[in-house]
């Protein structure tokens, strides 16, 4: 199920033919409910959507609509999936479409945040990851953006992108700058990444303690439709190999096995709580996010794996942020549900095809095990640190994506530079 489950045009919709085209045209008088955008709205659908939009009647499902599309349409599912979902989703979003409240009220309302710092590396992928969620989200959802910039005045470039998305944000403490880890070794190092615990503890703030906190990395976006079948409805963490392993640490040829024994770890402090190997994308409630002892937690965690990691004379330690959510629930005796859903995993860069409602992580770097971002590509996002990758040259590198998952990257790249006229 989508967030469209089983489509159905509203009968006050007025529709016109023009071409090969259709306009519809919104009911002039309103229910007057929360969020109907509905009022004096007017859209126009090309060939294809046209055909969609007579699909919906309230009887096929969001994949029977593709089946019947299937077989007039010589593409493939993977293709057509999320262009099918999209589609639905915007006319939902603009009242064309009848809202099933009973659907969407199963499900926790939830907020999906990144913790990001304000400069060119994170504003691209902000307004990607903004761009593959804009009209995807069932009422009471949505996206939030923690700025971690010890609560300057944020710059332009971000504060337009807010506006071009009408995105909720706050500025918050970079702990990576306030507060230098390890400082006998290399003079001093900061690590970004703790600035997505800072992003969960203030989203903790923002929400009701039953509502959920999507904590997602900046270099993720959603693949078409969002999936609601798959989200949890309180704490969870998707399964992770990095985490599983007997030693963390030891997936890095150069350590020689050498890292820190989780279990062991939380076996010496008392734990009786089975530890779950979980971590990157984590879902926790709002009570969860605001209890100040997990999130304090969640701090000393990352911090004393890197520096035991030193400790033990591990050659490549990072900040360990990734497994830290996981042991400060476990220590904090919080049940949470490990999933295996592939939609929510780390993504291994070299998937041909990835099903519709994934959260597409495309963090790999030829550093990172030779691999690039997507299948056979030559893309990374390291070749963008210094500069917006908003305003390279997309065309020339979409002509090169391979994948269906790799192309939609580059569609909503233009459709982010076109929304923010970059």
């Amino acid at each position: 199920m989508t967030t469209v489950d089983r489509p159905q045009r509203r009968s006050q919709v007025r529709q016109f033919s023009v071409g090969n085209e259709i306009v519809l045209v919104a009911p002039d008088h309103s229910d007057g409910a929360e969020g109907d955008e509905s009022i004096n709205q007017a859209v126009t659908l090309n060939s294809s959507s046209s055909i969609i939009w007579s699909l919906c009647d309230g009887k096929r499902s969001t994949d029977e609509v593709v089946d019947a599309l299937l077989a007039q349409f010589p593409v493939e599912r993977d293709f057509l999936v999320p262009q099918v979902g999209q589609v639905l989703s915007e006319l939902s979003r603009l009242g064309f479409l009848e809202r099933r409240e009973a659907d969407l009220t199963a499900h926790v309302p939830t907020t999906f945040v990144i913790g990001i710092e304000d400069k060119p590396y994170f504003w691209w992928q902000t307004a990607i990851f903004l761009e593959s969620f804009r009209g995807k989200l069932p009422l009471g959802w949505k996206t939030y953006v923690v700025v971690c910039n010890n609560r300057h005045p944020i710059s332009h470039e971000l504060q337009a992108i807010f506006d071009a998305y009408e995105t909720d944000f706050d500025v918050a403490t970079n702990h990576a700058q306030t507060n230098l880890i390890d400082v006998g070794n290399k003079g001093g190092e900061c690590h970004a990444a703790l600035n997505r615990v800072e992003a969960l503890a203030v989203a903790g703030q923002t929400v009701g303690k039953s509502e959920l906190i999507a904590l997602l990395d900046s270099d993720i976006f959603l693949y078409g439709d969002l999936n609601l079948d798959i989200m949890p409805n309180g704490c969870a963490m998707p399964r992770n190999w990095h985490i599983e392993k007997d030693i963390f640490f030891s997936t890095v040829d150069i350590n020689k096995g050498k890292g820190i024994d989780l279990h062991k770890l939380l076996d010496a402090m008392g734990c009786e709580q089975q530890f779950l190997p979980g971590g990157v994308n984590v879902f926790m409630t709002g009570e969860v996010a605001q209890n100040e002892k997990v999130i304090a937690d969640c701090f000393r965690f990352a911090h004393a794996l890197f520096l035991l990691a030193r400790a033990a004379d591990v050659e490549l330690a990072w900040i360990a942020e990734m497994p830290c959510f996981a042991l400060a629930l476990t220590a904090n005796n919080i049940k949470y549900e490990l999933r295996e859903e592939k939609e929510l995993l780390v993504s291994d860069c070299d998937e041909e095809s990835i099903p519709a409602g994934t959260l597409y992580h495309y963090y790999s770097d030829p550093g990172d095990f030779g691999r690039a971002a997507f299948r056979d590509s030559k893309w990374h996002k390291q070749a963008y640190r210094d500069v917006d990758f908003l305003r390279s040259d997309l065309r020339q590198l979409s002509k090169e994506a391979r994948t269906d998952h790799e192309r939609y990257f580059f569609q909503l790249a233009k459709a982010a530079r076109d929304r923010l006229d970059v």
